[in-house]
């Protein structure tokens, strides 16, 4: 007990394929009416509509049936080659998005950004706690807390859930988790055969899985990110340097970063990534504040394994229309952006493989609740229902409910 309310324990990253026995109050979740749930998590003072959360089967149809493109795929035909790709780390598609995704992407970013900063603006009482399977939480955001997030991505304090804010992540009440959820357009891309085919020329396989989407907004006055890469699980992380055939047999992860309005190479949010590096699969070790620290220390005297010239930082520039593909193992950061720049809008979709001998593919670090419950009753169009597999099928996944990630 914490003062008269009771304290709920943070629901399991991905409920439905866990074991043990689950707390009453979340236990419940599970069995409950997927619309109730829906309607959880998108409050009423939300006003959104249009959530896909909350779909009929005629608009999934609306959906399929007004396809356009999004991507020239001859462009990216032209851009893209899998050897290198494998061999580099990453990839860089510039001006692929059509005009019309150009423009519809951007509403949609900012779009998806509004209805961020407006729940954070918002009375978190009114929410409807219980149904997302916790109580009332113990404390709220401060004042300052919700001022430097609005505007911006993960700038919400996130390191307990005294607040709710775990819970209204991994529900995906806050838009900028699992945006798709919330914005047509962007589950349009999720799904989208386009996208699909991206995702499949990176990972060189036609079996691919959804792991998880977000919003990447930088505002001006950005501070930057810090060089991080990130796990895939399945025993491949902190093994050593792989040659290409063993790391392409790997359960491996692959970040599309989309950017509609492109960024410049200096102080404007960009892009920075290290050529080879995920071949080292050292998420533990691979972490650096700085460019300086970087190349004092996990840089210096690093070569490639396969073409063995030095490892070096490549800060990218980008038209508008432009996308980056990168393996998780890649070693990454994100420039600090001016404050007389304007914001960077970005989506992050995350696919990934099956590991080619065991045939497992890992838990996704973010699907809903409400969309794995969705996908496991049949109540989603079939693509989804397989993008969406490893949330809810303890046959694919191996057993495993959870590997340890960060994002």
């Amino acid at each position: 007990m914490k003062g008269s309310i009771e304290y709920v324990p943070t629901m399991p990253q991905n409920p439905l394929l866990v074991t043990e026995v689950l707390y009453p109050m979340l236990a419940r979740l599970l069995l409950i009416p997927t619309s109730e749930l829906a309607k959880a998590t998108r409050p009423d003072f939300l006003v959104n509509a249009q959530s896909p959360v909350q779909w009929s089967g005629n608009d999934w149809d609306r959906l399929e049936a007004n396809r356009q493109d999004i991507f020239d795929m001859s462009a990216v035909i032209e851009q893209f080659d899998q050897s290198s790709f494998l061999s580099d780390g990453y990839a860089v598609l510039k001006e692929i998005m059509t005009s019309e995704a150009i423009r519809e992407w951007t509403e949609a970013l900012k779009y998806g950004q509004q209805l961020n900063d407006k729940l954070l603006r918002l009375d978190w009482t009114q929410i409807d706690w219980h149904t997302l399977g916790r109580t009332l939480p113990v404390k709220s955001l401060t004042e300052d807390e919700i001022n430097n997030a609005l505007g911006g991505s993960q700038m919400v304090p996130q390191t307990d859930d005294e607040a709710g804010v775990k819970t209204l992540r991994q529900h995906s009440v806050l838009a900028e988790y699992f945006p798709a959820g919330h914005v047509p357009f962007l589950m349009n891309v999720l799904t989208h055969p386009q996208m699909l085919q991206l995702q499949r020329l990176c990972l060189g396989c036609d079996d691919i899985y959804f792991d998880h989407n977000q919003l990447l907004t930088r505002p001006a006055g950005y501070a930057g990110g810090a060089w991080h890469s990130h796990k895939i699980g399945g025993g491949a992380d902190n093994r050593g340097i792989a040659n290409l055939l063993e790391y392409q047999a790997q359960p491996n992860f692959n970040l599309v970063l989309c950017y509609p309005q492109g960024f410049e190479v200096e102080n404007d949010g960009g892009l920075k990534l290290i050529r080879g590096s995920h071949l080292f699969r050292d998420p533990a070790g691979c972490q650096a504040a700085s460019d300086e620290e970087m190349q004092q220390g996990w840089l210096a005297g690093r070569m490639h394994p396969v073409t063995n010239q030095p490892l070096r930082i490549e800060h990218l520039s980008l038209p508008p229309g432009s996308v980056v593909c990168c393996l998780s193992h890649a070693a990454h950061a994100v420039a600090p952006k001016a404050l007389d720049k304007e914001t960077r809008w970005c989506s992050l979709y995350c696919y990934k493989k099956a590991d080619d001998l065991s045939g497992h593919v890992q838990p996704p670090h973010s699907v809903p609740p409400v969309w794995a419950m969705k996908a496991r009753r049949g109540e989603l169009p079939v693509i989804l229902m397989e993008l969406f597999r490893p949330s809810f099928d303890k046959e694919l996944t191996g057993g495993r409910a959870y590997d340890e990630q960060v994002w």
